[in-house]
């Protein structure tokens, strides 16, 4: 049954929360992969989702920006409520950014090209701003060198990082991370995290798929433990890895530390 919700939820300085699910529920023909999910996140919190393969993390962060149809419940991204109109769909995604685990980039296009494609179809900037823009954030990224490169020249971590500038270079309000290391090799794994950390401590917005724990320790304000589609533990780091409230966490985190 869906949880109707009126208004955004609204934080005591006045500030719609960034992102809000209430009761959210997904089918996959008979399988239940979300299961009455309720999720506040307010802007500025940078939140790690983990939990075993199958448990409805990616279908989740997925779900915020619409590249998955929830069926029950409500989501409301940044005061905007996800309908499955396609006005609501475009509003919300022009302010979420989106980083997947393989990259997702245009192999004929350069590096600067695919930074800037979005900025100028999507926000009409000019391509003299778009391309000052992309710069920017190549630079914050630190590789600026490879703009002119394609995409199969680079590492698997340098183009996890061109993925990461594509998305800032929307300026969006919260950026999505589905297990953005896992294609990676482990000495590429440091330098994507090395980045992430950059946003994080800027205040960016973040929700983070992620078995990357020690990343989870230093950044995030809350780790969420997801299981057979619901969320079972949610809880500051502190508490989260010195003293889980569910056996299934204790469980997951014994498997995972070994």
């Amino acid at each position: 049954m869906s949880h109707p919700i009126t208004m955004p939820p609204v934080r005591p300085d006045g500030m719609t929360a960034a992102v809000q699910m209430r009761g959210v529920n997904k089918w996959y023909g008979r399988f239940h992969v979300l299961q009455d999910v309720d999720l506040t996140v307010q802007s500025g919190e940078r939140i790690v989702i983990c939990g075993p393969s199958g448990s409805g993390k990616s279908t989740m962060i997925r779900c915020i920006n619409a590249l998955e149809e929830h069926q029950q419940g409500t989501i409301v991204v940044n005061g905007v409520e996800l309908s499955g109109a396609t006005k609501s769909i475009e509003k919300v995604r022009r302010e979420v950014g989106m980083v997947f685990q393989s990259f997702n980039l245009f192999p004929h296009m350069t590096v600067l090209e695919n930074c800037m494609l979005a900025p100028v179809r999507t926000r009409r900037l000019t391509k003299d701003q778009a391309r000052d823009r992309a710069m920017h954030y190549l630079e914050r990224v630190k590789i600026p060198s490879q703009a002119d490169k394609y995409p199969g020249q680079l590492s698997g971590g340098q183009q996890q990082r061109v993925a990461i500038a594509r998305a800032l270079c929307m300026n969006p309000k919260v950026m999505l991370f589905d297990e953005p290391t896992s294609a990676l090799d482990p000495e590429m794994i440091k330098e994507v995290l090395d980045t992430m950390v950059t946003l994080a401590e800027e205040g960016m917005t973040m929700l983070c798929v992620t078995h990357e724990m020690s990343f989870a320790r230093r950044v995030a304000d809350r780790i969420i433990f997801m299981d057979a589609g619901a969320i079972v533990e949610d809880q500051p780091p502190e508490s989260f890895f010195s003293n889980p409230l569910h056996e299934r966490t204790r469980d997951f985190l014994g498997q995972l530390m070994h």
